[in-house]
């Protein structure tokens, strides 16, 4: 019976290799829909891991998180673009509520620096290439 057991849950591991994946995700990653997760740890463990998955608009996306599961960049992978709505519960409300945030662009990488900077590289629903350097909270 244990050998049984054992045989199923490795054969949902393989079926849906995402399932464990997900479930060591900080919860805003979680919260994103993503399939086809990949989750691989930076060269040196200490620097965090890199998250790739598939939003669910089609979208591949790598997710580089420090160790502490803060996230440190979101990329585009080829050369595709994500909308700017589908990574939108990962956006501090301050940087929604700024003129400049791109609510309808297509982006090909969102990097959170610290000090709550935010760089956006994309192209603007008009098609325009952009980027933009959004000021920390206060500033």
């Amino acid at each position: 019976m244990k050998r049984i057991l054992v045989a199923t849950v490795f054969a949902a591991i393989f079926a849906y290799p995402g399932l464990l994946a997900a479930q060591t995700l900080p919860r805003s990653v979680s919260g994103l829909g993503l399939t086809d997760i990949q989750i691989r740890p930076k060269p040196h463990i200490e620097y965090g891991s890199d998250v790739y998955g598939t939003l669910p608009g089609g979208a591949r996306i790598k997710i580089e998180l420090e160790r502490n599961g803060t996230i440190e960049e979101i990329e585009a992978r080829g050369r595709g673009l994500f909308p700017a709505d589908q990574i939108r519960s990962l956006i501090p409300a301050r940087v929604l509520r700024n003129s400049s945030w791109p609510a309808a662009a297509t982006l090909s990488k969102i990097e959170f620096k610290r000090g709550g900077r935010i760089e956006i590289e994309g192209h603007l629903a008009d098609g325009a290439s952009s980027m933009l350097n959004l000021p920390p909270m206060g500033a």
